[in-house]
Order: C-alpha cells, then structure tokens, then sequence
C-alpha cells in the first residue's frame, strides 16, 4: 500500500512538473499576445473583463451539457462536471498542439469514463458535424441580417460572405448526407480505395485511417439520427455556445462604443464564416485579419482589442482551466490510436 502511495505522489508531482513546464513554454510562445491582452484590459473597465470571463466558463458550462446529453443513451452517462471537464481538457490540448490533439484527446477522456472508444470515437465525430452546423447557421442568419440592415463593411466584402455561406453550407451538407446515409458512406468510401490502389500508394496508411473514420462517422450519425429532439437539443446548445463566444466581442465594442450588442454578436459570426474561405497576407491569423476589414471602418482601433481579447479568452483562458483538469485527471496514457482522431474547429 505504501508503495502504490508513493507511486501516485511521485505521479501527482510529474504531472504538476509538466504542467509548470508547458505553462512556461507557452507564456513564452504567446508573451505578445498575453501582454497585448493585459494591456487591454487595463484600459478597459473591470466589468468588461468579468464579462468575457463569463461568456468563457459559460460557453464550457453549454459544452459540458452538450458532451452530458450526447452519452445519455450510453451504458454510463457522463455527469455534468464530468463533461464540463472534457470540454477544458480539449481547450489545454488545443493550444499546445495547435488543435491536432483535441479530438483525440476527447475520445480519450470520454472513454476514460467507461465508454467504448469506438462510441466515443463517434460522439466526438458527431459533435464536429454539429459544431460546423451550428457556426453555418449563425454565420448565414447573421451575413443575411447584417446585408439587410446595410452595413458598409458586409456590403462591401459581400462576396466573400456569400463564398463563405455556399462553402460552410456544402460542407455540412456533406457531413450531415455521410452522417445519415450508409450509401453514401459506401461511395465514399469507394473512391478513397479508387485513390489508394491507382493514384495515392503512399500515402496508404492515412487513407486506411480515413476509412475507419468514415466508417466510424457514418455509424454514429444513424444512431444520433435516430434521436432526433437530440440532435435538435445539440445544434442549439452549439448555436448558443457560439454566441457566448461572440458576445466577447459584442463587450469589448460596446464598452467604448454606441453600438448594438446584437449586431456585434452578427458580425463575429459573419467574420467566423469569411474566415474560413479568406487567406490572409503576410502570414497574419485569418481571424484578425477578417475582423479588421469588417470591424476598423466601423469601429477603429476598437478592432484590435477585439482581435486581442477574443483569442484571449477563447484560447489562452481555457487552456488555463484546461491545464488544472490535465493535472488532476492525468496524462493521456493508453489514448486511442490517431485513427480515431478528429479535430474540432479551432473556432469552437
């Protein structure tokens, strides 16, 4: 007994090690944009950092019920807090891996709580099909409301809203065809074996992997589909969860501004959509680069502080909370094999 002691103290304090590590390696990394942010927010009023502070915990409070509902058919369904800790868990390993392991890292964590892999392999699968759902729906509703109401700057970046509808929208039109059809799936997968015997050798390990996820995808949509107040429950919270997020800009505006909180909300949904279909010059972050265009002629400077702040408590915050749960969860030790990863957007 006092050996098994031992051996989880000296666990508990290599995971604190670790994480003291990677906390100082990505101050280093991201120093800029953690003074910037500071900066900001000392000219800024108290209220407006607890504001966003809010829209953070708030957006992983809807997660945690969105990860809890999607187990509700399981032989175990995931508490609350135990899905509110999943969530964080993914936002730690999203910033450190520039979100190449988040999704493995959910698969991980769901099945740590006594949950086949491959299930939470799909859950984690279906999940980004709704994420991609609820970020379309908003940016399209938003793109449209915003051109109606003439705002110069959607006006004028007109096309790369509509590019970035028709291109959010195929896409999960797609993903929701492969989540609902097993012919479809078939097709699908026909055509990457075509590629993998004739023109794509190589590379036939990656497209065994693309497969099984398309296999494993397609099987966990069926079974949600057949759920359908369920997935209509998801698509909601994600649409919600969202807005939480965007909301931080809405704070940051209107603290320094006369505007409207919903119409902020619409143009950080708009500029998510732009950004998927818009390639920044110079090597700058997309995002930043779309909120300029669409946020500086509205509201000059303010738009860096929006930039500045939303990356903030969208990435730098979460993984602070994330990297407590890593602590008191633990590495991931025996994770599913990469074949069953998928990546969340890093918009959500």
């Amino acid at each position: 007994m006092e050996k098994k002691d031992r051996k989880n103290i000296i666990g508990n304090i290599i995971k604190w090690v670790i994480i003291l590590v990677v906390l100082v390696l990505v101050y280093f990394w991201k120093k800029e944009e953690i003074h910037d942010a500071i900066n900001e927010m000392r000219h800024h009023p108290f209220w407006v950092s607890l504001l966003c502070l809010a829209a953070t915990l708030l957006h992983f409070v809807v997660e945690g019920r969105i990860i809890h509902d999607m187990t509700m058919y399981e032989k175990r369904q995931m508490t609350w807090f135990e899905a509110f800790k999943c969530g964080l868990y993914c936002a730690f390993y999203k910033l450190i891996s520039l979100g190449s392991l988040s999704g493995i890292a959910e698969v991980y964590y769901i099945a740590k709580h006594d949950i086949e892999p491959g299930r939470s392999s799909g859950i984690t699968l279906v999940q980004y099909a709704y994420q991609k759902l609820g970020i379309t729906i908003l940016g399209i509703i938003s793109f449209i409301y915003l051109y109606i109401a003439g705002v110069p700057t959607v006006i004028k970046y007109a096309k790369f809203g509509v590019l970035g509808s028709v291109i959010s929208f195929t896409i999960v039109g797609v993903l929701l065809t492969l989540s609902a059809s097993t012919r479809f799936a078939g097709l699908l997968i026909k055509i990457v074996r075509f590629f993998e015997k004739k023109l794509l050798v190589k590379y036939k390990d990656k497209l065994e992997e693309l497969v099984e996820q398309i296999s494993t995808f397609n099987e966990a949509g069926l079974y949600f589909w057949k759920h359908k107040t369920l997935c209509l429950r998801v698509t909601l919270l994600k649409m919600l969860k969202m807005t939480l997020w965007y909301s931080i800009a809405a704070t940051v505006v209107c603290a320094t501004n006369d505007a409207s909180p919903l119409t902020c909300v619409a143009l950080m949904a708009t500029v998510n959509m732009i950004g998927t279909v818009m390639v920044a010059p110079a090597g700058a972050g997309t995002l930043e680069f779309v909120i300029a265009l669409i946020f500086t002629p509205l509201f000059g400077n303010t738009s860096a502080a929006v930039a500045i702040l939303y990356r903030f408590y969208t990435m730098v915050v979460p993984f602070l909370l994330g990297s407590i749960v890593f602590a008191t969860t633990g590495k991931m030790e025996n994770a599913p094999d990469k074949s069953e990863e998928i990546t969340p957007e890093n918009n959500g």
